[in-house]
């Protein structure tokens, strides 16, 4: 299997992974044989890339994070939430920001928020979905291929998978590990009271966009603190998802300390702008960045997964959880199986192929299938382990 742009889809390539429509029904089964009308369809649908199955990468397996049910019911439950409290928020005043927070916390507001029956059922899934997590350590391949409509809501499940592996590497118990889906699911549902218009802007945001789309956090935490479901812990991830370890985040320009400090992790939270960080939303900080970046939005194409991943690297001690990062690091591969890659120095100089399987010792050194010669003519593959190499192959990523 591996991953391709739709615009380099053949008819007769077999579909490696299931696709869904808007609802979260299934619009193509996996193993689908894909024809020039589906490919259409794919496109018009908003779906960019996706997944194959062909004579020549039949051998790699992409090991999925989440069941697609699994997948699927946390997604409809996450789109759910997000449409009802929608429809809550239209109804609110919203002429200044203090009046929309002020609605946000009205009785009214937060009963028809806490009684919401799909909270219950996205609260209560969220042990399923660490089940079905548990026996993974490393992310192999990308999480979902993201349609536009729907990005916000597989956002919020693929962070919340990369959350959980990092979290993971340092033993959280269940009762935490739970604090954090929870938080993930919905750290971005402050989103819902900026204009669209501004949230989707193509161009560079004005400074006076800006700070709009900075108060998504602060809106977020005013939905999600005082519920009975969210424990005050999850709440803050909405809040500091943002934040960054020297001070240069926003809402409120909290500094970290760079180490990895489990002693905040009570259930009820109430901070001033003095106080620090809570792990887990440098954790989610981090997840959020790369899962953001690596994916492909109305108004530009998502990043490599190689260069975002330097990206978090360059960005420990500043950016991020200097410790953290580097449990990211030991979770998250620089080459996702499955992707497009190009040789950059060595002996099969521009070469195209894909990564084939990891070496778990370690991640930046997989195994590659080389696919195509220097001149882009097909080629028998070639199986080149990066690790025997010792660095003399470099290879990037290509969609």
């Amino acid at each position: 299997m591996r991953r391709l742009t739709v615009d380099k889809v053949e008819p007769g390539m077999v579909l490696g992974k299931s696709i869904y429509t808007d609802n979260y029904d299934i619009l193509m089964n996996r193993g689908t044989p894909l024809t020039i009308d589906y490919i259409t369809r794919l496109k018009a649908r908003g779906h960019t890339t996706v997944y194959v199955t062909d004579a020549e990468t039949a051998d790699i397996i992409i090991t999925n994070p989440l069941s697609d049910k699994i997948r699927a019911m946390t997604t409809k439950d996450i789109q759910k939430m997000y449409r009802t409290t929608q429809l809550n928020l239209a109804k609110a005043e919203n002429d200044t920001s203090s009046a929309l927070i002020k609605s946000i916390n009205s009785p009214k507001f937060k009963k028809s928020f806490q009684q919401n029956p799909v909270l219950t059922h996205l609260c209560e899934n969220a042990n399923r979905f660490l089940e079905d997590i548990m026996n993974q350590n490393v992310l192999s391949g990308l999480n979902a291929t993201k349609s536009f409509d729907n990005y916000t809501y597989e956002h919020s499940v693929d962070a919340t998978v990369i959350s959980v592996l990092i979290a993971k590497r340092l033993s959280f118990g269940q009762d935490k590990l739970k604090q954090l889906v929870t938080g993930e699911f919905l750290h971005d549902i402050g989103q819902l009271c900026i204009d669209e218009k501004i949230a989707n802007k193509p161009g560079k945001l004005a400074p006076e966009e800006y700070e709009k789309i900075k108060l998504h956090t602060v809106y977020g935490y005013e939905i999600l603190k005082d519920v009975d479901k969210i424990e005050g812990v999850a709440a803050h991830i909405s809040f500091q998802h943002h934040e960054r370890q020297d001070g240069m985040g926003y809402p409120r320009g909290l500094r970290g300390s760079n180490k990895i400090d489990m002693g905040s992790l009570t259930g009820e939270l109430r901070f001033t702008t003095s106080d620090k960080l809570v792990i887990l939303a440098e954790i989610a900080a981090i997840a959020d960045f790369y899962d953001a970046c690596i994916s492909d939005r109305p108004y530009r194409t998502g990043l490599s997964p190689d260069l975002v991943y330097e990206l978090v690297k360059t960005g420990g001690g500043w950016q991020f959880n200097n410790e953290l990062v580097d449990c990211f690091l030991s979770v998250v591969p620089k080459y996702p199986v499955g992707y497009g890659i190009k040789v950059k120095c060595g002996e099969y100089k521009d070469f195209i192929g894909v990564v084939a399987t990891l070496n778990t010792s370690k991640l930046s050194a997989p195994k590659i299938l080389l696919l195509n010669d220097n001149q882009k003519n097909k080629i028998k593959p070639i199986e080149v382990d990066l690790y025997s190499y010792r660095g003399l192959i470099d290879i990037e990523c290509i969609n």
